[in-house]
């Protein structure tokens, strides 16, 4: 389901780039449907490309960024699947640019631009590599429904954001605050401290919060990149999952089915695998009810005001009986705590004597803010617009799936949805989540390749194409070396393996390593056959610019 272009509101403040490629749009026959023609294709590219479907995947970096061509009766078809790379690793301005340049070479038109989530690694490159950007007319903006002003529901979720974001933000300066104030020595002595400092760092890394982060930059948050791109566009259309299939440019033979984000708050919350379940690989389930420390953490930021429901999670929230808490400041109060004075200062008598300052706990809160910021990616990362790219029709057509780094919950709500509308499970013509699965080809592994971002039953194990093909956007040297973060997870890493016979194109890997990796598996017992290796080698190649490689390409048979 999607809604009609949004109306633009009068006064909204945009450059004067984005105000005059408006304008240069507004002059365009608004009915124009036929895709402009890549006007820098080389002959190698022209020929590789013509009669197929091709996914660009862009490489090495840890981020996502996709450029898929459509064929069409008039020409080719562009979409752009998001653009952004995790804020702190090196060059990344640079790489932007590159990727961009790239982009700009192949197409001066996107027909679809598809910005799945409110996360850097996805966003980052419309902001770093602006300039190339601006020249790039974007036909129509797909946003999941989450991104929607006029859906009270998302502006909820987006003013939670927006206060956890501010909390994690205080959290990390008062801890960076603490952190500076310790010898050095004791430091060394407890490592507790800086390694919550780095772990808060690096999940801020997904906001763009932080130092050296995006908000640095005027006008460079997360937030401020999406209100850009609505600028921009000539059409924003905000999906919802199930409903009508959504058209690309009128390509007859193209079926965008939206699958995510859900529209029920438990899935939209439910991040990883229950306990006893094994919806991910191998992952130990965790008590992810994190929702009463933000709403107690919350209470310090002074902002906004307590509803019934907040107010509840706090009391549930506290260590000890409700009936024991006394106001040592007016926040206090607001929640019911008791004034009594004799209280009060019998309290700060014990709890300031010096003598037992190490017992107090006044910073402690800090290290939970960690949590907060695995929440708030986790709960981010949720709101993915995930979609299925059908090619053909029926039984014998293929599908390309991006689930942006769509979570458990997401990928659950899957199952909610039957397509056309009106149609029921098990009914003749009858498409749902399982048939899509059944007919992928192309599977863009959501979140990096990390622990529950791939269903196992639902997700991974449904692909039973023989020709499946995975693609990994990750750069494991940066996300273990300088992050700690276990991208790719290797039991899913081994299972895309078995799944695709070996077919993984990973974004930190070439086209010759897969070349050698197709010579040592070729033939043997349980593997690909060295015909079905030809062929997929025949169907990938590597793109490089004058500083080198830049991108993988793979190409499908066009319906």
């Amino acid at each position: 389901m999607a809604t009609g272009p949004r109306t633009k509101r009068p006064g909204s403040p945009v450059s004067a780039a984005s105000a005059a490629s408006r304008a240069r749009a507004a002059r365009k026959p608004t009915t124009r449907t036929t895709p402009a023609q890549a006007p820098d294709e080389s002959a190698a590219d022209a020929a590789f490309a013509k009669g197929w479907v091709t996914v660009r995947m862009y490489r090495d970096i840890l981020g996502d960024c996709f450029l898929l061509r459509f064929p069409s009766e008039g020409g080719t078809i562009h979409v752009l699947v998001d653009c952004g790379i995790l804020q702190g690793m090196p060059g990344a301005r640079e790489r932007a640019n590159r990727i961009m340049a790239n982009i700009r070479s192949v197409t001066s038109r996107l027909d679809v631009l598809v910005a799945t989530h409110e996360h850097v690694d996805h966003l980052s490159g419309f902001a770093q590599a602006r300039e190339i950007f601006d020249t790039i007319e974007v036909v129509e903006l797909w946003l999941a429904w989450t991104e929607d002003p006029r859906d009270e529901r998302a502006n909820r979720l987006r003013e939670g954001r927006k206060r956890a974001m501010a909390l994690i933000e205080r959290s990390f300066t008062a801890l960076t605050g603490l952190v500076a104030s310790v010898s050095r020595a004791d430091m060394e002595d407890d490592e507790e401290q800086p390694d919550a400092l780095a772990g808060l760092w690096g999940l801020m890394a997904f906001s763009g919060i932080g130092p050296d982060g995006l908000s640095a930059a005027p006008g460079a948050t997360t937030a401020d990149i999406l209100r850009y791109l609505q600028g921009k566009a000539g059409r924003v259309r905000f999906l919802r999952p199930g409903g009508n299939t959504v058209a690309i440019a009128g390509h007859p033979d193209v079926t965008t089915y939206v699958l995510g984000p859900p529209e029920d708050d438990a899935l939209l919350r439910r991040s990883d695998p229950t306990k006893k379940g094994r919806e991910v690989y191998e992952l130990k389930a965790q008590n992810l009810d994190d929702d009463l420390f933000l709403v107690a953490a919350l209470a310090s930021t002074g902002e906004g005001a307590w509803n019934t429901d907040e107010l509840a999670r706090l009391r549930m929230s506290l260590p000890f009986g409700y009936r024991y808490l006394v106001a040592t400041d007016p926040k206090a109060a607001e929640i019911g705590a008791r004034n009594d004075p004799d209280a009060v200062r019998a309290f700060e008598a014990r709890y300031c004597n010096p003598d037992d300052e190490w017992r107090r706990v006044d910073v402690d809160w800090l290290g939970a803010a960690e949590q907060l910021a695995l929440k708030l990616d986790s709960d981010t990362n949720n709101t993915s617009l995930a979609l299925a790219f059908e090619l053909g029709h029926g039984p014998d057509s293929r599908v390309l799936l991006f689930p942006g780094d769509a979570q458990v919950g997401n990928w659950l709500s899957w199952d909610e949805h039957v397509w056309p509308p009106g149609k029921a499970h098990g009914d003749d013509g009858a498409i749902d989540a399982a048939g899509l699965l059944a007919r992928t080809i192309l599977y863009k592994v959501g979140h990096h390749g990390s622990h529950n971002a791939t269903l196992r039953e639902r997700g991974l194990e449904s692909m039973t194409h023989p020709d499946l093909v995975a693609m990994v956007p990750v750069q494991q040297e940066f996300a273990n070396g300088k992050k700690n973060w276990n991208m790719p997870f290797p039991s899913l890493l081994k299972r895309l393996e078995e799944r695709s016979g070996g077919r993984v194109i990973r974004a930190d890997r070439s086209r010759d390593e897969l070349v050698a990796q197709a010579g040592a598996r070729s033939g043997k017992p349980g593997e690909l056959i060295p015909a079905d290796w030809e062929l997929f080698l025949s169907n990938l190649r590597e793109i490089s610019d004058a500083e080198g490689p830049l991108a993988l390409e793979y190409r499908i048979r066009a319906p």
